[in-house]
């Protein structure tokens, strides 16, 4: 097999010789390269394309980062900039603090402030073995990686492009609005590019791994995986809310036509359930068009976005979310964690959620069997307390550690083929 050089004319790992070959970046212990009279990790270069605050999106980057992190694995994850709570160790800014104010008050798209992390990240590669790229970077970070010769790695946090249009295309038909999600032929193009130039893509659920197959993605190149959860940041309830109370419901996320909350509202409004639907989210304006009178029912409380969820939680005795299209929902894993029986779809459950073991697992669009799961939810209490228990005990292996370590192990695996 092919080895490329450098221009010192040493060997690099992961490099594409000039015959267009690859070959693999050895990570075995005894293959490593001695450095102080130690073996050196594997080198992995991350960039994450946004601000770095330490929530939604961000919150799963950093926490993959830190526990991928390992003896045989070191990472320096490269952001625009972080809020101070979400720094740590081997996170690295690009936008001088001193700098940070003024371009984030003229760089509302956050184009400015990525161009400033890609002379940072050239310089970076030079010491890196392989490179891992999250949504929305830029191809100009792309094109480094290639002119770098080191393997690159891809997150897909949802669906392909693709699926994702066909998708919301057909779930704002249905509501008889026009489509608003952002997705077109450019846009798939782009990822349909991006995808190519990838030797490997993280695939967070079995969905997801089923819409990159579809848009062309060869099968050994996805690496299947999950989301998590923090022990640190969601703190499970000591028990369930009593069975004497009225029955509450809580969903959490995104309040629109994506996360199915329109198909929830309509499903609740006909169980005609004596309890509460409470909703933690901001309201977007398709499903204030689409149910403006549900949202106004005496029965439907909107809590806004929260900062701190497990109040909500809390009060819940079960968790719904018919959503349309999703990677790997963390409101499912933190719902699992604090005990609460769940129904949701195949998008939402995934490979984590186990239909009728963990939770109930339903088509969104199946009106009919929302509003049949609801009232047996509402009115079986052994049911709820059985599915809550085992959602409970199989959240607890997919924590933040448990996830980190299994992808160190896969990826390193994978770099070696």
């Amino acid at each position: 097999m092919s080895v490329a050089a450098d221009s010192s004319g040493r060997s690099r790992p992961g490099a594409t010789a000039k015959d267009g070959h690859r070959y693999r970046v050895n990570t075995s212990a005894n293959s490593m390269p001695v450095v102080g009279g130690q073996r050196a990790a594997t080198r992995l270069l991350a960039f994450y394309p946004n601000y770095n605050n330490d929530a939604w999106v961000s919150h799963i980057c950093v926490s993959l980062c830190e526990f991928m992190l390992g003896p045989s694995l070191a990472i320096d994850l490269l952001v625009p900039a972080s809020d101070p709570s979400a720094r740590r160790t081997f996170v690295r800014d690009a936008v001088p603090a001193w700098l940070r104010r003024p371009v984030y008050r003229v760089d509302k798209t956050e184009r400015l402030s990525r161009m400033f992390a890609l002379p940072k990240f050239r310089r970076s590669l030079a010491e890196a073995d392989a490179a891992y790229l999250w949504a929305a970077v830029p191809l100009a970070f792309f094109d480094a990686v290639a002119g770098r010769g080191i393997p690159l790695v891809i997150e897909r946090i949802n669906c392909h492009r693709r699926t994702s249009m066909r998708i919301l295309d057909d779930a704002f038909a249905r509501a008889g609005l026009p489509a608003s999600h952002g997705n077109d032929d450019r846009t798939v193009a782009q990822e349909d590019d991006k995808l190519r130039r990838a030797e490997f893509v993280f695939s967070p659920s079995p969905l997801v791994s089923e819409s990159l197959i579809e848009a062309g993605v060869e099968p050994h190149k996805i690496l299947p995986s999950s989301y998590g959860w923090s022990p640190q940041r969601i703190r499970p309830r000591a028990q369930a809310p009593s069975p004497e109370t009225p029955f509450t419901v809580l969903f959490v996320g995104s309040l629109g036509i994506r996360k199915g909350t329109h198909l929830l509202l309509d499903a609740w409004a006909a169980a005609g359930i004596a309890g509460r639907l409470l909703l933690a989210g901001r309201v977007e304006k398709d499903l204030e068009v689409v149910s403006s009178e549900h949202l106004r029912r005496p029965d439907v409380e909107c809590l806004g976005l929260l900062s701190d969820v497990n109040g909500a939680f809390a009060r819940a005795h079960a968790f719904v979310m018919p959503t349309l299209e999703e990677g790997s929902p963390l409101v499912v894993y933190e719902a699992m964690a604090h005990g609460l029986a769940i129904l949701t779809s195949p998008m939402g459950a995934g490979e984590v959620l186990r239909d009728g073991v963990d939770g109930l697992v339903r088509q969104p669009h199946d009106r009919d069997a929302l509003i049949g799961e609801l009232r047996r939810l509402a009115s079986d209490h052994d049911l709820r307390q059985r599915l809550g228990d085992s959602a409970r005990a199989r959240a607890a292996e997919f924590t933040w550690e448990k996830v980190g370590a299994r992808r160190r192990a896969q990826l390193l695996a994978a770099l070696q083929r």
